[in-house]
């Protein structure tokens, strides 16, 4: 397709690409899109075959409405409900018993929630920034969560602040290997996410703290949720 396009008071013709190619590689490499809770973002995601990722900070409880909109969208376009179509994002923190856990995850968590996530609440919701689809979904943004933390007027803002209901709310797994691993397989498997993007650093959590989280998770947590999803 041509198009006319003015150019110091002359007109002249540029030809217009297809900003989306025929792939090289057939069938296409996995293709990951990120999203904050958009209905039009479902759907482009299923209609072309691209995983949905869906990047919350605010836990698999919260995450819940936003997931289960996706898997609605999934069945009514036909579309098989795999879950490795979707991914989640999850804080998780690992340690020897709920005690050490609580001692190494707690300031790390409360600093990245009461001091990380500061959103003007007139920047949340501008106009345009939601569509009409998604607003009557009822379906909450990551930005419109942040600016309700930032708000010292909200409840949210005081959850924030207190690691017993960063912990309730699931916004952070933590405790022994064995209660991490029924906790993300419960959020796996009631959310029907096969991707577990899973945060071991946040908030001020120093590297050697990181490096003993990871090292946790990598050798006590994951071998055994390796089965979940082994069907598909």
């Amino acid at each position: 397709e041509r198009k006319p396009f003015a150019f110091n008071g002359k007109f002249t013709q540029l030809r217009y690409v297809n900003p989306w190619p025929t792939p090289i590689q057939t069938p296409h490499p996995p293709v990951w899109i990120p999203g904050g809770g958009s209905v039009e973002t479902f759907e482009w995601c299923v209609k072309n075959n691209f995983l949905y990722a869906y990047l919350s900070y605010w836990g698999y409880e919260n995450g819940r409405p936003v997931m289960e909109a996706f898997w609605e969208t999934v069945d009514k376009m036909g579309a098989e409900v795999n879950p490795y179509r979707a991914g989640f994002l999850q804080f998780v923190g690992v340690a020897e018993n709920d005690a050490e856990a609580e001692k190494l995850y707690a300031e790390p968590a409360e600093y990245f929630y009461g001091r990380c996530l500061h959103v003007d609440p007139r920047f949340a919701l501008p106009p345009g920034y939601t569509t009409e689809a998604t607003q009557r979904a009822g379906i909450e943004g990551m930005m419109t969560k942040a600016a309700n933390l930032a708000n010292p007027a909200t409840k949210a803002a005081l959850k924030a602040t207190n690691m017993k209901d960063i912990v309730d709310g699931g916004y952070v797994l933590i405790g022994s290997p064995d209660e991490v691993v029924e906790q993300i397989r419960h959020v796996a498997t009631s959310l029907n996410v096969g991707h577990l993007m899973l945060l071991l650093q946040y908030g001020n959590m120093s590297k050697d703290t990181t490096k003993y989280n990871t090292r946790m998770f990598a050798e006590k947590v994951m071998p055994q949720v390796k089965d979940l999803f082994g069907e598909w």
